[in-house]
């Protein structure tokens, strides 16, 4: 054995250490560690070139755990420099979905679609129904934000059937529950925009494929993504009215999470809580579960659960009186949303660039279909009919 392949099998050894530092969201060490292997790496190798971006296709999945999209963004370019940007692969079509999720989430659909497209053109045309699930998953996120909940569900039904064909029971069940995250989401943008009939539709998608889902829920390996199943699945009870069962859920939930360190479902399903302990008019109990939503202080809250905990935060204080706390979670939402626009400018800034390169890896018909797609959605955007999501203010 040669000192090189001994030195690639330690990097590869160091490399699974730092995944699994990851995935138990020990987030420091871990990306400490995958920033020493990246410095360490040798120039210009092919396999140092491969080593570099499975290093930072890891990192980017657990950037985006933590709500830093715009580093997700940094290191897609990166990667893009190190696969085939005018060639489908299977490489070009992960870094796609990666960079669709983090543009999504930094207010940027109309970017988000059209990186989702070139995952679903690489995904089909090298017929993995992993790949394309996933890119299907992406445009049902890009078509939510930009108001067309319609085409939404339609895309995460279709992602939902390519998994069916996939032999991953870990795989099928994530996306039974990226379903149900999107069906309980566009559920509450209806309901907001007292669209009653749709949102009450829209929760009867759910039952045709929930039954299925909870069968093969407890065949996953994986207790983390069946407990993520369990998770939204108890959304969609609450949503349908079958309190008893949801909370039930939940609260098995809460302390299994707590019990394993695991954040990322602990803090949904605190919020979930809190808020049917406030339908309940029970302010102080969902004021201390707020509290704990935020706890420990050290790791940091996605903004998808602190938004809304912050607001109810402020509503429950100023109904209990506590005017001061009320002030202070206003103060605290305002600065968390201001960070988050400024994340999104400094996003358009680095994109400038990199957009001309992913509009340019589309083909000429395929990028002619998109940008009418992207015009009729700007034309529908009217106040009284679109759908709109919480903290999602769309920016072209």
């Amino acid at each position: 054995m040669t000192a090189e392949s001994t030195s690639y099998g330690a990097l590869e050894d160091a490399l699974r250490d730092a995944q699994a530092l990851l995935e138990t969201e020990q987030f420091g060490p871990g990306l400490a560690a995958i920033q020493r292997l990246l410095d360490g790496l040798p120039d210009h190798e092919e396999a140092s070139r491969d080593l570099q971006y499975r290093l930072l296709i890891s990192r980017g999945t657990a950037l985006t755990k933590l709500d830093c999209f715009d580093q997700v963004l940094d290191d897609c370019a990166r990667m893009l420099d190190l696969v085939s940007l005018d060639q489908p692969s299977a490489r070009r079509a992960s870094v796609m979905i990666q960079m669709s999720f983090a543009q999504a989430n930094l207010l940027m659909p109309e970017q988000a679609l059209r990186a989702a497209h070139i995952a679903l053109q690489d995904g089909l045309q090298l017929q993995d129904g992993l790949l394309t699930a996933q890119a299907l998953e992406r445009l049902a996120m890009a078509y939510l934000s930009m108001g067309d909940g319609e085409t939404a569900t339609t895309l995460m039904f279709e992602a939902l059937g390519q998994m069916n064909q996939h032999s991953s029971d870990y795989e099928r069940i994530r996306r039974y529950s990226n379903a149900m995250h999107l069906i309980c989401s566009l559920f509450d943008a209806y309901v907001e925009a007292e669209k009653y009939v749709e949102a009450s539709a829209i929760l009867d998608r759910a039952v045709g494929f929930n039954d299925q889902a909870s069968e093969l829920a407890p065949q996953v390996a994986s207790q983390y993504i069946g407990c993520m199943w369990r998770a939204n699945q108890a959304r969609w009870h609450r949503r349908c009215g079958r309190h008893q069962m949801a909370r039930g859920a939940f609260l098995d939930l809460a302390q299994r999470a707590a019990v394993a360190g695991w954040h990322a479902v602990r803090r949904p399903v605190l919020l979930e809580l809190a808020l049917m302990e406030e339908g309940q008019c029970r302010p102080y109990e969902a004021t201390a579960l707020l509290r704990a939503v935020f706890e420990p202080a050290g790791l940091r809250v996605r903004d998808l659960v602190a938004l809304p905990a912050l607001r109810a935060l402020e509503r429950l204080y100023g109904e209990t009186g506590q005017m001061e706390q009320a002030t202070a979670a206003r103060q605290e939402l305002d600065k968390r949303q201001g960070r988050r626009q400024q994340a999104a400018q400094r996003a358009q800034t680095q994109m400038a660039g990199l957009s001309e390169r992913i509009v340019a890896a589309l083909a000429e018909a395929d990028r002619k279909r998109l940008d009418d797609v992207i015009r009729q959605l700007r034309d529908q955007r009217k106040p009284a009919n679109d759908v709109r999501l919480r903290d999602q203010d769309w920016q072209e």
